[in-house]
């Protein structure tokens, strides 16, 4: 699944190629992902817009459109964006395509078929429901260690079911909270507030530095995630990985548990 890192990603190159190109046409192939509207609903609105900005809040795309509107878009498990030139062949599961005036084509591309799209009217994005539950952005000045103790604190849950919970840390999925939990040398099963002020600060550390060793690699190469050029990421995981036999510190099998249905890993020697 795309977490925080390959959202980012996509985010970024979007940001880069899409500002000031405007809808030609839309195609809908699949109508099944579009969540507010029907599916010539979602054609006639989005014909004629010209693309402003992009921004991600945790794992939402939101690209917005210049005349107010806001087309917000959660990827789930294999959901993709690609701008390409408007000869280039269609790839199986994409959903539907916007044909720009200037020749390429923005598309969106899920072959698990769990992916959101919203094109909401102007004013809606701040009321937007999904958005409001957010917690802090790990990648923000906000996001403290004074926030991160907040955050754990007087919650018997385990450390890595808090930090996948989107409403306390937005954006951090099942990879990252892995990468960032050994990086802070903290078992996955431990409860929540039984962290100590270093460990705390260290999990804070850990986060942060993985993102955005990620973000810098482009997000982590895996079948379904490719970046708005086709690109893979280059991220390659300390432990989170099937082929990760052995810890890279201390050289001790990886242990691979299942923790609230998820494939969880971690190092029994180096993380208490």
């Amino acid at each position: 699944m795309p977490e925080l890192p390959e959202v980012e990603t996509i985010c970024r190159g979007l940001q880069e190629s899409l500002p000031g190109r405007r809808v030609k046409h839309v195609e809908v192939s699949w109508g099944g992902c579009l969540k507010n509207l029907a599916a010539d609903q979602f054609q006639s609105r989005l014909e004629g817009c010209v693309f402003g900005g992009v921004r991600r809040r945790g794992k939402y795309l939101l690209l917005q459109l210049e005349d107010g509107q806001t087309l917000v878009a959660h990827l789930r498990m294999t959901g993709g964006f690609s701008l390409c030139p408007a000869e280039e062949p269609l790839r199986l599961h994409t959903h539907w395509w916007a044909e720009l005036e200037d020749g390429h084509q923005l598309r969106f591309r899920d072959p698990r078929k769990f992916g959101l799209i919203y094109l909401l009217a102007p004013g809606q994005i701040e009321s937007f429901p999904p958005l409001g539950k957010l917690g802090p952005e790990p990648l923000s000045a906000s996001f403290t260690v004074s926030c991160l103790t907040s955050l754990l604190a007087g919650s018997n849950r385990r450390v890595k079911e808090v930090l996948l919970d989107q409403s306390k840390v937005a954006g951090i999925g099942n990879i990252y909270a892995d990468e960032a939990l050994y990086l802070a040398k903290v078992q996955p099963t431990r409860p929540a507030d039984s962290l100590r002020p270093a460990e705390i600060k260290r999990l804070r550390r850990g986060i942060r530095l993985v993102l955005e060793n990620s973000i810098r690699s482009q997000g982590r190469s895996f079948s379904d995630y490719c970046q708005v050029n086709g690109r893979q990421g280059d991220y390659a995981p300390l432990v989170h990985d099937a082929d990760s036999a052995y810890c890279p510190s201390c050289s001790c099998a990886i242990e691979k548990i299942r923790l609230g249905g998820r494939g969880t890993y971690y190092c029994p020697r180096c993380q208490r």
